[in-house]
């Protein structure tokens, strides 16, 4: 086999000329995309506040559990759903005797936002939908149950005022009465 200098050197050349195109060609990018991004991962949640006590004031007056403005007292929300959230705060009992449960009293809650988040346009992204309930034991409806939603994601905290209904103070037995006030959140 028989090579020329002269087709060894168009061999050589071409293959150089091939390699530095090639260069060229990746050389001649002048912008590229690199993407960001961020992942929320779904927030749905209530904490509610620490537990109270009071002692009654040995009047016929009924007996407030008041949130006052201390935050801490209040009952916290929170949902980034896109639907936004509904909030139930419920009793299924009366004021019961802790020793004797034949002895019960009526309790009322009474909801209100204390403060949420906006908008953006200035109007509060909760509100409350049922602000007040009672329960009746004597017409055998122990349940009492308060209710907020939000159409949009937001959080906010709730003041829930928990009433003791006395009637007559004297037919009250000695000891604690109790109630347990369960809060539920559901994205809508």
């Amino acid at each position: 086999m028989r090579i020329s200098i002269k087709g060894l050197l168009k061999v050589v050349c071409g293959a150089a000329v091939v390699v530095v195109a090639g260069s060229q060609s990746g050389m001649a990018q002048t912008t590229d995309t690199q993407r960001f991004t961020v992942t929320v991962p779904s927030t749905l949640s209530i904490t509610g506040p620490a537990d109270q006590t009071l002692i009654h004031d040995t009047t016929n007056s009924n007996q407030v559990f008041s949130p006052g403005a201390l935050p801490a007292n209040h009952w916290a929300v929170q949902c980034n759903s896109n639907a936004g959230a509904t909030v139930n705060l419920t009793t299924s009992t009366p004021f019961t005797h802790t020793l004797n449960g034949t002895y019960k009293r009526d309790a009322k809650l009474d909801l209100a936002v204390s403060s949420s988040d906006n908008d953006g346009g200035g109007s509060p992204v909760w509100g409350v939908t049922t602000p007040s309930d009672l329960t009746n034991f004597a017409g055998a409806d122990d349940i009492a149950s308060v209710q907020a939603t939000s159409a949009v994601a937001g959080k906010a905290t709730l003041a829930l005022t928990v009433t003791f209904i006395t009637n007559t103070f004297s037919t009250l037995l000695q000891g604690n009465y109790q109630i347990d006030v369960v809060g539920t959140i559901a994205a809508n």
